[in-house]
């Protein structure tokens, strides 16, 4: 698991965005170096999704309305916003985590699947 944060620049999260197009790029080596013994290697990479991490970024934690920063997106901080128009629960990242690791997915290695309601237009 990685973020949509490896591949969409936004500003003051220059670190945070490195570490994570970083390990987007490990496992794709990794997934050509395994390949060949049917290993599978694949990314998600979730964007704003409701955990405390996000909510310390809103000004008040606790309500909910700080979310509509979020979903409205931030252009001087070039950030689009939401297109579904709601943050991602854990759970939705983890639909996509049970999908990639089971059987359905079983000719799918190399792919970054973006759960971020559209936020990175990929």
């Amino acid at each position: 698991v990685a973020s949509n944060a490896g591949g969409v620049p936004r500003s003051g999260m220059a670190a945070y965005a490195a570490s994570k197009a970083a390990a987007a790029q490990f496992t794709r080596c990794l997934g050509l170096e395994v390949g060949a013994y049917g290993i599978r290697c694949n990314i998600v990479a979730p964007g704003s999704t409701d955990t405390p991490m996000l909510r310390s970024l809103w000004p008040d934690p606790e309500d909910p309305a700080g979310a509509a920063g979020t979903i409205d997106g931030d252009p001087s901080a070039y950030r689009v916003g939401i297109p579904l128009r709601r943050i991602a629960t854990p759970e939705d990242v983890a639909a996509a985590v049970a999908f990639l690791v089971s059987p359905h997915s079983r000719h799918i290695t190399l792919q970054e699947l973006y759960v971020d309601g559209g936020a990175a237009l990929r």
